[in-house]
């Protein structure tokens, strides 16, 4: 990798590197296709103000510059905070956190049940007149990150998934034009790809400051997540992030959320949603890498210190789709003092929930 550049901060770099290092390191992951600039720059407002120290994004110019927005509004109100940085995620293959949902509104029936089931509240059903009784389907494609909930709800079958196309070379030019140094890869099941398609952009990549993998326990058998491991220790060298990936985007459940809504402990249930990224993390673990593990997918505030009294020994966390749920009745009215305050309560208590309880290692 190459020396921290002259678009990146050494101190906010080496704030990431330390908290790796600590293993108390939380990234928010806003979701590699949630295109809401208002919704990602309200999530990047509240957990700067939280203590996150990197956020997750999709790879367009405009998140980016919502994400720093919402980063800046956040140093307004806290001017000795130390920023979280910019993370970009990049397609090199087809990978889950790639995609989004199509409509079909020929088959629509506007009956309404996807609404109910989005965590980002993408669908919304109205009436087309007042003085009449017909209704309108609306599809807000920004707001969707590509979770997959909403297909199987749908009676109609009006509703499926569409996989987006990888740009790799073009994306992480523009990404570093903006000033993002600090990249996820995604590289999807086609390990042995990954090796060629790095080649084709290998001057690119010796401009980035801080370099991510993703690795999906959905996508690889346990061989091949070692091997995933191996080949992108020897592609980037020591001190990467291994994203030790369960089941993408499945934080935000509706039996998760049902179970909030209605003040309950969550931990019984949620914790089962993890159990996926902890065993791709053990596995690794095993191998003695000189990288840094951090776990995705299905994580919550559990996660951490479940991974500890497992003997997991990660450095760090990533949360998506279980914060955007707890945050989305306070993130359109940020300007309520009250809902500000509870935002930040709640996304402190996520970032604040990596690194307790250590010593159940010692």
């Amino acid at each position: 990798m190459a020396s921290v550049s002259s678009k990146t901060n050494r101190a906010d770099i080496n704030h990431i590197i330390n908290a790796l290092e600590k293993r108390h390191f939380f990234k928010l992951v806003c979701g590699a296709s949630l295109t809401d600039v208002q919704m990602v720059e309200n999530l990047s407002f509240v957990f700067a103000l939280a203590g996150a120290h990197v956020i997750d994004l999709a790879p367009t110019a405009d998140v980016i510059f919502a994400a720093k927005k919402g980063i800046e509004r956040a140093l307004r109100v806290q001017p000795s905070l130390l920023k979280p940085i910019p993370m970009a995620s990049i397609q090199l293959d087809k990978d889950p956190h790639f995609r989004k949902v199509e409509v079909d509104y020929n088959l629509c029936d506007v009956c309404g049940v996807c609404v109910k089931a989005c965590p980002t509240e993408a669908f919304k059903v109205e009436r087309k007149d007042k003085s009449e009784n017909r209704k309108q389907f609306i599809y807000s494609l920004e707001r969707c990150f590509g979770c997959g909930a909403c297909p199987s709800y749908c009676h109609t079958s009006a509703l499926k998934m569409l996989d987006t196309k990888p740009t790799p070379k073009e994306t992480l030019e523009e990404m570093i034009a903006l000033g993002i140094t600090v990249i996820e890869f995604h590289f999807g099941e086609n390990i042995y790809n990954l090796e060629l398609v790095l080649n084709e952009i290998k001057d690119l990549v010796n401009k980035l400051d801080l370099i991510s993998f993703s690795i999906g326990s959905e996508l690889l058998s346990d061989e091949n997540i070692k091997a995933a491991a191996y080949l992108c220790y020897r592609l980037a060298g020591e001190g990467i992030i291994l994203q030790c990936d369960g089941i993408p985007m499945s934080g935000g459940g509706e039996k998760i959320y049902r179970n909030m809504k209605n003040g309950n402990n969550v931990g019984k249930d949620a914790s089962t949603m993890d159990s996926k990224c902890l065993h791709v993390a053990n596995i690794i673990q095993k191998e003695n890498l000189p990288v840094y593990l951090q776990i995705s997918g299905g994580t919550n505030q559990d996660s951490f210190s479940r991974a500890i009294e497992l003997g997991i020994n990660i450095n760090g966390v990533a949360i998506g789709s279980y914060a955007r749920k707890q945050l989305m009745p306070y993130l359109d009215d940020l300007n309520d003092e009250n809902k500000l305050q509870n935002a930040v309560r709640i996304a402190k208590d996520l970032v604040q929930s990596v690194g307790l309880n250590q010593e159940v290692e010692k």
